[in-house]
């Protein structure tokens, strides 16, 4: 039996995206407020293609990529996912308040807190629910709408802070 190179790859990614976030927080509150929220945001882009990509593995959509483990590493990826997507909108409400704007006012606000509830929606399950037969629907319907979504968001991100 061939043991595997890296069993933990999913919690080595996961801690590496939380070390990521946490140096996003300090560079958010330096002289440049948005940059901490934009790189926790693409930290999140690399979950997200985490997720997918090893969830259409497990489901056998994407045949030519095989990875031990997928269900075990599509769930890390899915949860760090979800956190970063509420971490980042937690982060953009703090930087926003500390420099006196409303949340809500611009579309990023808006489509960020559309992705939270998208993010809380396939969180919750993942963490309470046991048997995922009756959810799956929902769960692939939501984790694909997620990922237009978040580019969208990231595309709306950009264009606000003046990059495109």
């Amino acid at each position: 039996m061939e043991t595997e190179r890296w069993p933990d790859l999913p919690v080595i990614l996961l801690i590496g995206a939380f070390l990521v976030a946490a140096g996003a927080v300090a560079l958010t509150y330096g002289t440049t407020r948005w940059i901490g929220h934009a790189v926790t945001a693409f930290t999140g882009l690399a979950l997200m293609i985490a997720a997918v990509l090893s969830g259409a593995v497990q489901k056998g959509r994407i045949r030519r990529i095989h990875i031990r483990n997928a269900y075990r590493f599509h769930r890390m990826a899915s949860i760090g996912f979800s956190l970063f997507v509420i971490g980042a909108y937690l982060l953009g409400i703090l930087t926003t308040l500390k420099f006196g704007g409303q949340l809500v006012k611009y579309p990023h606000g808006v489509v960020g807190l559309i992705l939270v509830l998208m993010a809380v929606v396939q969180l919750v399950p993942s963490l309470l629910v046991k048997k995922r037969a009756g959810i799956q629907t929902l769960h692939r319907f939501i984790g694909y709408a997620l990922v237009p979504a978040f580019i969208l968001e990231l595309i709306i991100g950009l264009f606000r802070a003046r990059i495109l």
